[in-house]
């Protein structure tokens, strides 16, 4: 607790980032020594103390990040993202999953935290192979989880996208994307679902975040609200407005 109180008191760190900082003391003792801080004694103090100071010093201001828009995402891919192209077939299936699908990043893009080692990233991104069903009507692809399901362990999660939608089809991109970015001489497992077909690698949350911001200011928007959390607020907001519930919109985006 005082390692806690000096990081926000002294060194001037928010109580967020110091809580942050002390998890990655406390999994490192334990992965050195085989117990937590402090023998293992339970640390209910802590957060209740992480608390006052939250209340005390206030949070910071949360940085404004806004939903795309179905209609403004269709402009912009259609005027500089060809269906015909490759790499620009992986893009464009990458956003319309990500935006109907309501994904997190990670669970679509190498965030660069797994190593550079194909077969590692392959453990938890999809590949050609997770797609288990691609048809007129539907589009299934197994996914991992990357947040609160993620007691699960390997692909468990059926990402289902209906096809037919007015603006933002991630069916008829995919089936696309298969269609012009073929990989004869691989097997699918060993290729990732939305790739750099230059180099068979996973596409980035870098390169995505970026391709994001492109686009949003392709359409007079400042790119600087948005990012690929983007295409997962904005899948909810469209699921919203179209009438889904809210247990249906927490069920497919996995809250």
């Amino acid at each position: 607790m005082r390692f806690v109180c000096t990081l926000v008191e002294e060194r001037g760190i928010m109580a967020n980032s110091a809580a942050n900082y002390f998890g990655a003391v406390q999994g490192w003792h334990e992965r050195v020594t085989g117990v937590k801080l402090c023998g293992g004694l339970k640390l209910a103090r802590l957060p209740q103390m992480l608390k006052g100071l939250r209340r005390i010093l206030g949070d910071p201001q949360r940085k404004l990040r806004r939903g795309v828009a179905a209609q403004a995402l269709r402009r912009a891919m259609d005027m500089v993202l060809d269906p015909e192209c490759p790499a620009h077939a992986n893009i464009r299936a990458a956003l319309s999953c990500a935006f109907q699908g309501l994904l997190r990043s990670a669970e679509f893009c190498d965030d660069g935290k797994r190593g550079k080692s194909l077969a590692k990233l392959l453990e938890r991104l999809p590949s050609r192979a997770d797609i288990s069903q691609l048809d007129d009507e539907q589009l299934v692809i197994m996914f991992c989880p990357c947040k609160n399901m993620a007691h699960l362990s390997g692909k468990t999660v059926p990402i289902v996208i209906g096809a037919g939608g007015e603006h933002i089809d991630a069916v008829a991109e995919v089936r696309n994307l298969v269609r012009v970015d073929r990989a004869p001489l691989m097997e699918l497992k060993d290729v990732p679902l939305f790739r750099d077909p230059s180099s068979n690698k996973p596409l980035t949350t870098d390169f995505m975040r970026a391709m994001v911001k492109q686009l949003m200011r392709l359409v007079g928007e400042d790119p600087e609200e948005f990012g690929t959390h983007s295409l997962r607020i904005g899948g909810a907001t469209a699921l919203f407005a179209a009438g889904a519930t809210p247990t249906v919109i927490r069920t497919m985006g996995r809250w």
